[in-house]
């Protein structure tokens, strides 16, 4: 007598291979879907934070400048009469010969300082963190660019650093517009110490053509201990043509 109810057949040995390779076939596919959303995100967020290489943040180049004017230059006078001790009376004073007038020197003119055709960038000197290289506080340095009339990098200019910090010796450094292009077009760059170091008025920078003809000012920079302002930003701007 056959059971009521008939024994159902088993899965066999294909229909569960061919399971296991749809369920692959699956898996495989949700994850070529992961990784193309992971990489178009990347792509149009290259700062979110599962991109282990992202870009460098640029540096702001900061505005033009205003041109300031020069105060003239006052000589002090080329001459002046030292008073004489007026001699005490004697009793009987003898008659003295009146001496001759003496003619005030007429004062000389007021010499007018010339403009040089460069000055400092508005927004220059600025002190930032060391981004330039991975010594981080243990170095200490300046840097920056000269722009022309039409706020343009020019390159081959030179640039003179001269001064003395605490704890170094005396120093007289000169570099090239364009000699540091990883730092922008026409950027130069001064390796001054291996630690930030306070200073105030002995440090100067000065502007030339290259050949020694000077184009700015003397102009001193003030600098800081502290790891978070020890590299320096100075930017020139041409304010008149030479």
């Amino acid at each position: 007598m056959d059971n009521e109810y008939e024994r159902r057949p088993g899965m066999s040995a294909g229909q569960l291979g061919r399971l296991i390779i749809n369920l692959l076939t699956a898996l495989t596919l949700l994850a070529t879907v992961i990784v193309s959303l992971g990489f178009l995100i990347t792509f149009i967020n290259p700062y979110w934070g599962i991109n282990p290489y992202p870009p460098p943040t640029m540096v702001p180049t900061l505005g033009s400048p205003t041109p300031t004017v020069t105060p003239a230059v006052t000589l002090p006078p080329t001459w002046t009469k030292t008073p004489t001790r007026t001699p005490l009376a004697s009793e009987t004073p003898e008659p003295t010969e009146t001496p001759p007038v003496t003619l005030t020197p007429e004062m000389s003119e007021t010499p007018v300082a010339v403009e040089m055709p460069f000055a400092l960038q508005v927004g220059s000197p600025a002190r930032m963190p060391n981004f330039v290289n991975d010594e981080g506080c243990n170095w200490m340095g300046m840097y920056g660019q000269v722009f022309d009339l039409n706020n343009s990098p020019i390159l081959q200019l030179g640039v003179h650093l001269v001064g003395e910090l605490e704890g170094l010796e005396p120093f007289d450094l000169y570099a090239l517009t364009g000699s540091a292009p990883e730092l922008g077009p026409g950027a130069y760059l001064f390796n001054i110490a291996d630690h930030p170091i306070a200073s105030e008025d002995v440090l100067w920078i000065q502007l030339d053509n290259g050949s020694g003809g000077l184009l700015s000012d003397v102009i001193y920079i003030d600098t800081s201990d502290s790891c978070e302002e020890n590299l320096i930003m100075v930017n020139f701007r041409q304010v008149r043509e030479p």
